[in-house]
């Protein structure tokens, strides 16, 4: 059921009357102080203006004086989500699933703070995004779960198409997808969705964070070692396993063919690790848990393996170049025939006219 006063309160809103709208708010207020409706305009227009803390006590009192009303509970939860304060969120949405199931706005709110389950918010998701077929907010949200739950999942693009195309500036939508475009290895549509958030709010700082994750990967090392490390994600576990498998059975079998230059195979994957991640040490932005895992334990780690593997070869070069020019060694590369030194012997000169005598 439509509220006449609250429909003309959100017009006056959209126009940005806000002084027409405070007016008739107040003045409704005064008429009935005990009526639901006054408080409710008043509410929505405190929201309206991001006095979230005034519109939350201007919506208890609306509750306070009438518990059925499901406008009350739809901006209740809009306020409190703003606030921050879940468990009001919670309370608001499951109270005005009772008044009215096809809220998509309640199956959202119960999405996004009660449950943990990806599969239980794509769940809810799903439900609301059915009462609400063109909101581009579930459509985000949703293709955000359903991506977390299956990375190759069609339904995610097809989800990101149709919000687009309904309106390619949606912002909440833009940060969606710039994380699954990311996550996917597809650099260059997460560096343009990253590009339009800070066109729209360059002073955002998680858009500033998303956007200089997203173009660090011009570089082509960094680009590599990302495009692997998420690939690795993708995939599941026992496909990991196999291409690791064969992996090592290919470096064994050129251990046995080209001897330890086979090592290569394992020395040139550390050297782009270890430039990929100092390429990344002078970011200033807040560092990520992946952030501080690339930098203290994942760099380390491959300087020490680098080393180990490259010690060998090191000593082999050494050893060699070492024999090499030693004496022995070049006497070895250059030697004195054993006739040469019979002919300048001053008996074998004597001695070989008499055996062309006999």
């Amino acid at each position: 059921m439509k509220i006449a006063s609250f429909e003309r309160m959100k017009q006056l809103v959209e126009n940005g009357k806000y002084v027409d709208a405070e007016l008739e708010s107040r003045n409704m207020i005064t008429e009935n102080p005990s009526h639901f409706a006054g408080y409710l305009c008043l509410a929505y227009l405190n929201f309206a203006r991001g006095n979230f803390s005034e519109a939350a006590h201007n919506l208890e009192q609306a509750l306070l004086y009438n518990q059925n009303i499901v406008e009350c509970y739809q901006l209740g939860v809009m306020i409190y989500d703003r606030l921050g304060e879940k468990k009001r969120v919670i309370e608001l949405a499951r109270f005005g699933l009772t008044l009215d199931h096809e809220e998509a706005d309640f199956y959202a709110a119960l999405a996004k703070y009660e449950v943990d389950s990806i599969k239980d918010k794509a769940a809810l998701y799903e439900t609301a995004l059915a009462y609400a077929p063109k909101r581009l907010d579930i459509m985000g949200s949703l293709a955000f779960c359903l991506f977390q739950m299956d990375k190759t999942s069609k339904r995610v693009l097809a989800l990101q198409n149709t919000a687009l195309t309904a309106d390619p500036l949606f912002e909440p939508n833009l940060v969606y997808f710039a994380k699954i475009s990311y996550a996917r290895g597809d650099f260059e549509a997460a560096r343009e969705f990253t590009r339009k958030l800070c066109v729209i709010e360059p002073s955002n700082g998680e858009y500033q964070a998303l956007y200089n994750q997203a173009w660090a990967t011009k570089n082509p090392f960094w680009s590599l070692y990302e495009r692997v490390r998420l690939f690795g994600k993708r995939i599941s576990l026992m496909r990991r396993i196999v291409l690791v498998s064969v992996y090592i059975l290919i470096f064994a079998l050129l251990t046995n063919w080209i001897g330890y230059l086979a090592v290569l195979m394992w020395i040139i994957p550390l050297l782009v690790v270890v430039v990929a991640i100092l390429s990344q040490t002078e970011r200033k932005e807040k560092l990520t848990r992946q952030d501080r895992k690339n930098r203290y334990l994942r760099l380390p780690l491959a300087i020490i393996l680098l080393m180990l593997l490259a010690f060998p070869g090191g000593v082999r070069t050494v050893s060699t170049l070492a024999d090499w020019m030693t004496p022995n060694s070049l006497k070895n590369k250059y030697p004195i025939t054993e006739p040469f030194e019979k002919q300048i012997h001053p008996f074998e000169q004597k001695e070989f006219p008499l055996k062309l005598q006999k």
